[in-house]
């Protein structure tokens, strides 16, 4: 069962961590803590059972010294149990998927095995679902629709058994993941008891698992009345080589790149040549994600603003992993830069264009670590975005509030050889875009069809 405990919400990590790929047993990954009790009775029941024993024997009453025989057993048998405690009981926990999309399902996989030839007359384990994570089971799932709690602190998920020698269980938990972000499972404690509800040994275990929730990716076929992000077109800061499309040789001339000298054909010919390379066809798009949704540092009013700037939040998460996979099925190299922590020491999060395979995947892993507060100016990451892509680069700027700041950089960017082009979310997002236009930038108004939760397609509407 899940019952929620108090308690605020805890550090949530960043790295992945592989989880086993089959059901297979493995080794505990830290020292077991045992606590014992001291007066757990082994020796009382020891002494008595063979008391009665003898006083049985010596009266000749076979019923007494069967007695005693019996509860000698029993206490041999709880002193075996207390000195081995947990060390033939095997917990093993994984996740069906490692990397899932928001409001997909998830199998959590908890096994146990009794390694021992003496049974578990009870076994429990205890385990802290992680912290900000919308689990609803399947069961429920029509029921909180749209509309599932989300849990802000912290909750335990109980499970118990009995295990027979060398007996093995699994047991399947579904749970649906309906929030962005990467959550992590880390610590279980494990307790066993005798057939009289003692415990006889229990302990905590690290067996660290970790889920990284992509965003909802929504369809983005109103974009396509204005298909001028990528494609075959002249860029204002000249002819960009792709160099997986080799052309043949030239002459060298004065300003050649060296590591553009083609060596064998040089030795061949008896004078310097260099390679050349056919045009790429598409530029590199990179989406540059605004993640703050307030115009100035005015803390939220009440519970009911701080929720509408989580939604906002969302909302650009999906609209911009939503492009990530338009981007890629057109073939373009795509990539994503925004100022915000991901878990590690860099301010900036950035995702290299690439157009290999999976790149809106790793786009979207980058978006799942984002989080809500930004690690530098908007303006500032824009105007920065030359260090980071070369000129010719088209940049998608996806933003939820006034980008009047950030139109001063965005026409820097375009006379330096750059392609800029805004899209305004909000309910004020035509009138930010008409405000771009108005300065030569290229802009566009979107929304979500619905609600982050339950949205379809992106919509035009400015």
């Amino acid at each position: 069962m899940i019952e929620p405990r108090p308690g605020g919400p805890g550090p949530t990590g960043a790295r992945a961590t592989e989880a086993p790929e089959d059901e297979r047993d493995e080794p505990d990954l830290e020292a077991a803590t045992i606590t014992r009790d001291a007066g757990d009775g082994r020796h009382a029941w020891l002494i008595g059972g063979a008391l009665l024993a003898l006083i049985g024997g010596a009266a000749a009453s076979y019923p007494i010294a069967a007695i005693g025989v019996v509860v000698a057993g029993l206490g041999l048998l709880r002193w075996i149990s207390v000195d081995r405690g947990l060390r033939g009981i095997t917990v093993v926990r994984r996740i069906d998927r490692e990397r899932v999309v928001c409001g997909d399902p998830v199998e959590l996989i908890l096994t146990v095995r009794n390694r021992d030839p003496l049974p578990v007359p009870w076994l429990r384990v205890d385990e802290s679902l992680p912290t900000e994570l919308e689990l609803v089971s399947p069961a429920e799932a029509a029921e909180f629709e749209g509309t599932s709690i989300r849990i802000t602190g912290r909750a335990e998920l109980s499970n118990g058994w009995t295990l027979a020698p060398y007996r093995r269980i699994t047991r399947r938990i579904r749970f649906v993941a309906g929030h962005r972000g990467v959550h992590r499972f880390d610590r279980v404690h494990v307790a066993a008891g005798d057939l009289f509800g003692r415990t006889i040994g229990e302990e905590d275990r690290s067996i660290p698992v970790t889920l990284v929730v992509r965003p909802r990716v929504v369809a983005t076929t109103a974009l396509d009345a204005r298909h001028d992000w990528i494609g075959e077109r002249p860029t204002r800061s000249g002819r960009v080589d792709d160099p997986s499309r080799f052309a043949g040789v030239r002459p060298y001339v004065a300003g050649d790149p060296v590591r553009r000298l083609h060596w064998r054909a040089t030795a061949r010919l008896g004078q310097p040549v260099v390679k050349r390379f056919d045009p790429a066809r598409e530029r590199d798009v990179v989406i540059v994600l605004d993640i703050e949704t307030r115009a100035g540092d005015w803390p939220w009013a009440n519970d009911g603003s701080r929720r509408t700037e989580e939604d906002q939040f969302e909302e650009l998460c999906i609209v911009a992993a939503s492009l990530a996979r338009r981007f890629e099925a057109d073939g373009a190299a795509c990539g994503l830069a925004t100022a915000s922590f991901t878990g590690g020491a860099r301010r900036i999060a950035f995702a290299a264009p690439s157009a290999a395979t999976g790149q809106s995947g790793r786009i979207g892993d980058v978006l799942a670590r984002l989080g809500s507060f930004p690690s530098a100016p908007f303006p500032a990451l824009l105007g920065g975005m030359t260090r980071f892509v070369r000129p010719g680069t088209q940049l998608v700027v996806v933003t939820a509030r006034d980008p009047r700041p950030c139109l001063a950089a965005a026409r820097q960017l375009a006379r330096s050889g750059f392609g800029v082009e805004l899209l305004t979310l909000g309910s004020a997002g035509p009138e930010h875009a008409r405000q771009s236009r108005r300065v030569g930038i290229p802009a566009r108004a979107v929304r979500l069809d619905a609600g982050w939760r339950t949205s379809r397609a992106l919509e035009l509407v400015g």
